[in-house]
């Protein structure tokens, strides 16, 4: 019987090293200015020059297009490192990075010549949901509408846009007919909505399109067949959420820095012989927390080596191994809050002031945790396969 736990080597290691590499440069410039960014409410233009160069933009794309090409897991290393040193900017590269997986069903022909024909350093920014609102006329689509939560401090290459197709015929499983469109970003206004609790410098504003052609060409079912040619691709829909689960880990791998020096200076209001750090019960609750940021990241490891594994032998994951990987996710953004809470609580007082970065990474995982992909009902999913039900979808 298989497990939810089973894990295989990696497919290609060598190119998420080359990645890593490249970005760990950055990561002490990056954590220094998060301030910075937050206040500025955009990661810094040139941390975002930097880590393009570093190939963070283009590390899922294909090798055949100019991108590295890492799987989920490994470019889900890549965002968790940066999320330890700031959650904007992690979230950040998870967004521009991940997000095209959700054009993957745009033709061939557009995506290899029009897309990527002059190489992967692209910057994708916008939002799936069907927000939009489209008519069909000769030759496309004529789109309109109002998208929330375009992620991304950063004038984009394209923008992604989810919408419906107006007085068009209900799928055969009943939904209506969503698609996706590709759009230069002069096509669409943004607006400056995001003055959020947390991710602040992440710029995830809304944006406007107002009867815009979009040729067919440039559109795709929003659920649909893969024509990027990189076994990620080939996963079923909502593939990225490990990519957010990265951010939450990275998070809490940084409040956990942050609490060891506290441990080393702070002494408590009522017995200043003594730091924190001295005091058994603090130890113990320290390392309890420890293991169980630790745990959160063998589960998103090892869940998601078994479906990338999947993706890699071009097969489908059974309904017990994709349930354990998007129930992971759902997991991991709650748990990821519980443990956060926790760590602020082992901060005293020290952690509330702004000046502190535990602060930010607390309001940071508690704004990750609002996603969808952290809501999406899998945990029911897979305790019905684990109770025998085989028709679960």
């Amino acid at each position: 019987m298989s497990t939810l736990l089973e894990s295989t080597a990696s497919s290609d290691q060598a190119a998420g090293h080359r990645v890593l590499g490249r970005v760990r440069a950055h990561l002490p410039e990056i954590a220094a200015r998060s301030a910075e960014a937050e206040a500025a409410r955009a990661v810094p233009a040139d941390l975002i020059a930097a880590l393009r160069e570093a190939g963070v933009f283009r590390m899922s794309l294909p090798r055949a297009w100019g991108g590295e090409q890492l799987d989920l897991v490994e470019s889900a290393r890549v965002v968790r490192e940066i999320s330890r040193a700031d959650g904007s900017a992690g979230w950040t590269v998870q967004a521009a990075s991940m997000a095209w997986f959700f054009v993957r069903s745009l033709p061939h022909e557009t995506l290899a010549n029009e897309v990527f024909g002059d190489g992967a350093d692209l910057m994708l920014r916008g939002a799936i949901a069907p927000k939009g609102r489209a008519v069909r006329v000769a030759g496309g689509y004529r789109l309109s509408g109002r998208w929330p939560l375009a992620s991304g401090s950063f004038t984009p290459d394209w923008m992604l846009a989810g919408f419906v197709v107006e007085g068009a015929p209900a799928l055969p499983d009943g939904r209506p007919d969503m698609r996706v469109a590709l759009v230069r970003p002069e096509q669409a206004t943004f607006l400056d909505t995001w003055d959020a609790v947390g991710l602040r410098a992440t710029q995830s504003t809304d944006f406007t399109m107002d009867d815009v052609f979009v040729p067919d060409r440039f559109t795709g079912p929003l659920v649909g067949g893969n024509n990027i040619p990189a076994p990620f691709y080939g996963l079923p829909y909502t593939a990225t959420g490990s990519s957010h689960d990265a951010v939450i880990i990275g998070c809490l791998e940084g409040a956990l820095e942050d609490l060891a020096e506290l441990a080393a200076t702070k002494r408590p209001a009522f017995d200043p012989r003594v730091v924190i750090g001295e005091d058994p019960v603090f130890q113990e609750k320290f390392a309890e927390l420890h293991l169980r940021t630790a745990a959160l990241n063998a589960l998103l490891e090892q869940t998601g080596r078994v479906v990338m594994d999947r993706a890699l032998a071009g097969e489908e994951p059974t309904a017990r191994e994709w349930f354990g990987y998007t129930g992971g996710h759902q997991h991991i953004h709650h748990e990821g809050i519980r443990l956060l809470n926790e760590l602020m609580t082992l901060s005293g007082s020290s952690g509330l002031y702004s000046s502190h970065p535990l602060q930010r990474r607390w309001r940071d995982v508690r704004c990750v945790s609002q996603h969808v992909a952290g809501n999406n009902g899998s945990l029911r999913r897979l305790g019905a396969v684990l109770s025998g039900r085989e028709d679960v979808r």
